[in-house]
C-alpha cells in the first residue's frame, strides 16, 4: 500500500471532532504495520496503529481483497471509519431491508454498537479503511 500519512492525519482530524487528547511524537511506517487476521477463515486483516481495540481507544487499520464482502455482522461499541483506499459499500440493516450506500476514498461513516450492518470492497482493488474506537471493541457475526 502506497504511503498516505497526510489522508490518514486529515482522516484522524476529522473522526474525532472536538477531542483533545495529548499525542507524543511517534511514527509507523505503511510498511512496518503488522497485519494480523481477525478471523482465521476470513481474508480481511488488522493493523494496529494506536492503542487496542479490544482494550479502549484505538486507531486500526481494516485491509481488504478487491471484490470481498464481509459476512453480516455488528461490533461492541461505536466506531468512526474513513476509507483511504479502494471503493468501499456499507449495508446498514434497518428492519430486515439493507440500504447501500458507496464511499469512495476520503468518504466518512460511523457505526453505532450492535447494529447489524454489512460492508464489502466493491473495487477490484484492495481496500483500506481507518476504523476508530474510544470504547472496547469487538465483532460478532449474525447467528
Amino acid at each position: 500500500m502506497p504511503n498516505h500519512p497526510k489522508l490518514i492525519a486529515l482522516a484522524v482530524m476529522l473522526a474525532v471532532p472536538g477531542r483533545a487528547f495529548a499525542l507524543e511524537d511517534s511514527y509507523l511506517p505503511a510498511d512496518k504495520i503488522p497485519y494480523v487476521a481477525e478471523v482465521p477463515d476470513q481474508p480481511h486483516r488488522l493493523g494496529p496503529l494506536w492503542g487496542e481495540r479490544a482494550k479502549g481507544p484505538a486507531g486500526t487499520l481494516l485491509k481488504v481483497p478487491g471484490n470481498w464482502r464481509a459476512p453480516v455482522h455488528a461490533h461492541t461499541a461505536d466506531y468512526r471509519a474513513v476509507v483511504i483506499k479502494g471503493m468501499w459499500a456499507h449495508w446498514q440493516m434497518d428492519g430486515g431491508e439493507a440500504t447501500k450506500v458507496e464511499l469512495p476514498p476520503g468518504s466518512y461513516w460511523t457505526q453505532k454498537a450492535n447494529e447489524m450492518h454489512d460492508d464489502a470492497c466493491v473495487s477490484d482493488t484492495e481496500c483500506v479503511i481507518l476504523l476508530i474506537n474510544d470504547t472496547p471493541y469487538e465483532t460478532y457475526f449474525q447467528k
